[in-house]
């Protein structure tokens, strides 16, 4: 089956309970989950690509094109191919002020109190 990659920061608590989040939504298993500084980033952005590990982001690459979102067309567009209700929300991925939302977030994201337990499974 072919799957695409959610990429995150493990260390914030926001992003480990928004990864909780989609892997209990994901009922087809579209998704696979990596942190961003594990052995499946460092394989995957390589050459032009390494910088891509540095942003500290939620980043998608998105099967079986191949695509890579990042920030908040990122998050939107996970929203977008989880597919039924999520859409109504994920449609957002298409519009140029996700960003400036998600960024606005990301300000704050490790303020969230203790890191949760993950409840999906990890590439290494």
């Amino acid at each position: 089956m072919i799957y695409s990659i959610v990429f995150f920061d493990q260390h914030c608590p926001l992003c480990r309970r928004t990864i909780n989040f989609l892997g209990r939504h994901d009922k087809q298993k579209r998704f696979h989950f990596a942190p961003l500084d594990g052995k499946t980033a460092k394989d995957t952005f390589v050459g032009p690509l390494a910088s891509l590990r540095d942003l500290n982001t939620v980043i998608l690459i998105e099967q079986p094109s191949g695509k890579i979102w990042i920030r908040g067309r990122g998050v939107f567009r996970v929203l977008w191919l989880l597919g039924g209700l999520w859409r109504l929300l994920g449609w957002l991925y298409q519009m140029p002020f996700v960003d400036r939302i998600y960024k606005f977030i990301a300000k704050h994201r490790k303020r969230g109190g203790d890191l949760p337990p993950l409840s999906v499974r990890l590439l290494p």
